[in-house]
């Protein structure tokens, strides 16, 4: 992949994008968050790869499925008026569409596309699949990581400032004190958590905190550390011994993830 493919695609994505946007700030604030996420993923993807000594190629490669991982957001949105994926559409199988409906990869040799719209289809799968080769997963752990990290970041930062969640990015769950004891007993399996198991805001939160269970690279626990987001969400919860329990229990894990890294 040459550098002038990138921006080619860099520059259809930004079209694309702004084309959702009514020039309504309060209608358009979840796609704009969405935009501001996009950008932040690539630059995510973009610490962890230089930590691997990719190539150039891959290097580009990686901020280019960082940069259209969400692209099926946008229309996800427009029809549904949500980010849920249960309750409307499989946000990354929409995406595939959109690049292949716009031809988004045309200028890419095939093994480069394939590499792009493998990433893109299963970045928010449950599990990664066994059976695809080395190139491919590669791609897959690093969108699912910087995914990860800048999700973080979106909720840490609405409970350091104290303000309310935009609810098209919380899903609009209700924010009640309870949790789910299903999410709870993933936790303490060291599994992560299942998005049809939540009901509310604290569900997500502990599911997010799950994530921890599901880091590809060194770098990622390191970055999550250093940034606080997840301590931020763990301090957002409400008190109790089962919630504290499973607190304990993803935050030890990601210190051991971290110390084996510095190690």
């Amino acid at each position: 992949m040459q550098i002038s493919q990138f921006f080619h695609i860099k520059s259809w994505f930004d079209a694309y994008t702004h084309s959702f946007l009514s020039g309504d700030a309060a209608q358009d604030s979840p796609l704009v968050l969405k935009i501001n996420h996009t950008h932040r993923v690539c630059a995510n993807i973009c610490n962890i790869g230089e930590t691997l000594d990719l190539s150039d190629t891959h290097m580009r490669l990686a901020e280019t499925v960082g940069l259209l991982h969400d692209v099926g957001r946008f229309e996800q949105f427009k029809r549904f008026g949500t980010f849920n994926d249960h309750q409307s559409i499989n946000h990354a199988a929409l995406g595939v569409d959109v690049l292949k409906k716009n031809a988004v990869l045309k200028s890419l040799e095939a093994e480069e596309q394939a590499f792009v719209t493998d990433a893109v289809r299963l970045h928010n799968a449950p599990a990664l699949p066994l059976k695809r080769p080395p190139t491919n997963l590669l791609y897959m752990r690093l969108v699912r990581d910087a995914d990860k990290l800048d999700i973080w970041k979106i909720f840490a930062d609405c409970f350091r400032a104290d303000q309310p969640s935009e609810p098209a990015i919380v899903q609009h769950l209700p924010d009640r004190p309870t949790w789910e004891e299903a999410i709870i007993e993933a936790i303490m399996q060291k599994h992560m958590a299942k998005f049809q198991d939540m009901r509310s805001l604290n569900d997500f939160k502990l599911l997010q905190l799950s994530w921890v269970f599901d880091l590809n690279f060194q770098e990622t626990s390191v970055l999550a550390t250093k940034r606080g987001d997840l301590a931020a969400i763990a301090r957002s919860l409400p008190e109790g011994p089962a919630v504290e329990r499973a607190v304990d229990v993803t935050m030890q894990h990601l210190d051991e993830l971290a110390s084996t890294a510095s190690s």
